[in-house]
């Protein structure tokens, strides 16, 4: 151009190009405005909708809380594509302003909002339970039929009152499944504030047990900083034990074992334990930094030999048993024994929390000592024992989360309880409709409501159906709102819907709520970016294959925020959370059937194909 400028000639077609310009942006305007016109008399004219989640958006009056008597409100779902799609908006477009020379137009960076559960008052989390409608009330819906409580020590005065997610654990890292009381994590620390790819940094092959192989669901690892101090206490390799501010992950798997890694390098910390039998689930570190662990196990017949099952204590300063809370327990209405419960601890009380799949809810007074470099406890038990109503398995697969002093959990029917852990008393209960084996989330919101967020399966009511994804109030039990999945098909004994954990977006994703849900009919299974407030689809996306992973929320330094998933064909993608584009996916070669836990940019994760996988966020 600056040759053309030297010269009068130039000039002159500058000028003209200028005109020709100007007369394209005026009819540019015209069509704008007229399509704007267009747009606004076709919303007026009825037109057929694709079939889209139908969202109930009231507690509704009679016992069968999807039985309204007035027709469930609908909204619109937003399908991601592989290109970026704009969030939606109520409000209306509003053509650019031309001018002669425009400068580039940025992508919209959005608004953060911050809404971290620290920020609310204290008193949102210290609020009294009732059962606020009839079919919530248990002693009006016919859901539980009996319960008893069985002490062991009935001295035991201490009170139970947890606080926020943000305060259960004085520790660096994530401790136990999803990371807190309330189920709503996974993750610790924050990735790069543009991420751009996912990067293999390490792999760690391991083995298998009878059939069982690699890391199933739920498999979540846990991630820790230790303090120098105990660091130096435990029974590490001699170079890990002097490596400053070592990470060390441990993971529990379907071969058996509790491996014991090196974030950075994948490296063995030290030896790993043998239960020798699989284990499901995720395991628990003591939230308060005293060396104990905590772990149940999900498979108690191998090679066609029955061997005991149960949820154990080890100590983590030199590896020994502490205790075994047996699944087979007398007390007990179902003769099944296994834990996929990830144990919570309230460390002012000194608590173990759990449930089995046998239908008890253990409330466990550790009585824990800790001096010389040796920890022991004594524990001391309480038991909540339930009969419901109905046919069918009375166990607890999820993992329990608790809200100050009241624990909830689901059972293998759809039953939801809320059980007072002070008194060991059922508040209320609900009737998810099918069997419920995803953890339930709670939120406390900025007024004063405490969301509890679930999802079920197509399981008891057969192979065709769809799943409920659910928000109740966590102090009433009323239903605030539940919709409908795309239609699902189940192809095997293990069903299809929602075995995935909820994950409550913070941050920029502060107004929505992710559920991964498998099997769906013609797309596998789908990523759903619900409203928290209303239930609206905000997007929805298929993951190509169904899974069982839970999504994990990531957040930048400047708050935004991304989804990271994982799915049955190996894949593990991370989303933008606002839009549902991919930013970028790594091939972990074999279903993922466990959960990622993320500590800063490094993801691990292990898969049915017998390795655990370090994975870098660059």
């Amino acid at each position: 151009m600056s040759s053309y400028k030297r010269s009068r000639r130039a000039l002159a077609r500058r000028r003209k190009q200028k005109l020709k310009n100007i007369l394209a942006a005026s009819a540019c305007l015209l069509i704008v405005l007229g399509c704007g016109c267009f747009w606004a008399l076709n919303a007026l004219t009825p037109a057929a909708r694709p079939a889209r989640p139908q969202v109930e958006v009231a507690a509704p009056p009679m016992t069968q809380a999807r039985t309204a008597s007035q027709g469930p409100q609908t909204a619109d779902r937003v399908m991601a594509t592989e290109a970026p799609t704009p969030a939606p908006t109520a409000a209306a477009t509003v053509a650019p302003e031309i001018t002669p020379e425009p400068a580039p137009t940025l992508e919209p960076v959005p608004e953060l909002v911050m809404k971290r559960a620290s920020a609310l008052d204290a008193s949102a989390y210290h609020q009294p339970v009732t059962a606020g409608a009839d079919y919530a009330d248990p002693d009006v819906n016919r859901l539980v039929k009996t319960t008893e409580v069985y002490r062991e020590d009935e001295t035991d005065d201490a009170v139970i009152d947890m606080g926020s997610s943000d305060e259960y654990t004085t520790l660096e890292g994530v401790t136990t499944f999803r990371g807190s009381n309330y189920r709503d994590g996974g993750a610790y620390g924050e990735i790069p504030e543009e991420p751009q790819a996912l990067m293999l940094a390490w792999q760690k092959q391991i083995r298998g047990i009878d059939t069982w192989t690699g890391v199933g669901w739920t498999g979540q690892a846990s991630a820790v900083r230790w303090p120098a101090d105990l660091r130096e206490q435990m029974n590490l390799n001699r170079a890990k034990k002097a490596k400053d501010g070592l990470v060390e992950v441990l993971y529990a798997t379907l071969d058996g074992h509790i491996y014991f890694l090196d974030l950075d390098d994948g490296q063995e910390t030290r030896s790993p334990i043998n239960i020798g039998a699989p284990i499901k689930g995720s395991l628990t570190v003591d939230p308060r930094g005293m060396p104990l662990l905590y772990c149940g196990q999900g498979i108690y017949e191998i090679n066609e030999k029955k061997v005991a099952c149960g949820t154990r204590i080890w100590s983590l300063i030199d590896q020994q048993q502490l205790y075994f809370l047996n699944g087979s327990d007398s007390r007990a209405h179902r003769h099944w024994f296994a834990f996929d419960c990830a144990p919570l601890v309230d460390g002012a009380t000194d608590t173990m929390i759990t449930c089995g799949e046998n239908g008890v809810l253990y409330k466990v007074k550790l009585n824990t000592t800790q001096s010389a470099g040796r920890v022991t406890v004594d524990p001391k038990v309480t038991r909540y024992v339930y009969q419901q109503y109905g046919d069918g398995k009375l166990g607890t697969e999820n993992s329990v989360a608790i809200y100050g002093s009241y624990a909830y959990f689901a059972n293998n029917t759809g039953i939801i309880q809320c059980v007072d852990l002070n008194e060991m008393s059922l508040i209320w209960s609900f009737a998810m409709g099918d069997d419920t084996d995803a953890s339930l989330v709670i939120e406390p919101e900025a007024d004063g409501r405490v969301a509890l967020y679930a999802v079920n399966e197509v399981d008891k009511r057969g192979s065709h159906g769809t799943s409920q994804m659910t928000k109740l109030n966590a102090l009433t039990g009323e239903l605030i709102w539940q919709v409908d999945s795309d239609p699902i098909t189940q192809n095997d004994e293990n069903g299809g819907g929602g075995f995935a954990t909820p994950a409550v977006g913070r941050e920029s994703l502060s107004d929505l709520v992710y559920f991964h849900i498998c099997r769906t009919e013609h797309t596998h299974g789908m990523l759903y970016a619900l409203n928290k407030a209303t239930g609206e689809v905000a997007w929805a996306k298929s993951m190509e294959h169904y899974g069982w992973s839970s999504p994990t929320c990531l957040y930048t330094p400047s708050g935004k925020g991304y989804v990271l998933v994982g799915s049955s064909d190996g894949s593990l993608k991370l989303l933008d959370g606002l839009t549902g584009e991919e930013i970028a996916r790594v091939a972990l070669n074999a279903n993922i059937e466990g959960s990622p836990v993320v500590f800063d940019d490094m993801i691990v994760v292990g898969t049915r194909g017998s390795v655990i996988y370090g994975v870098r966020i660059v």
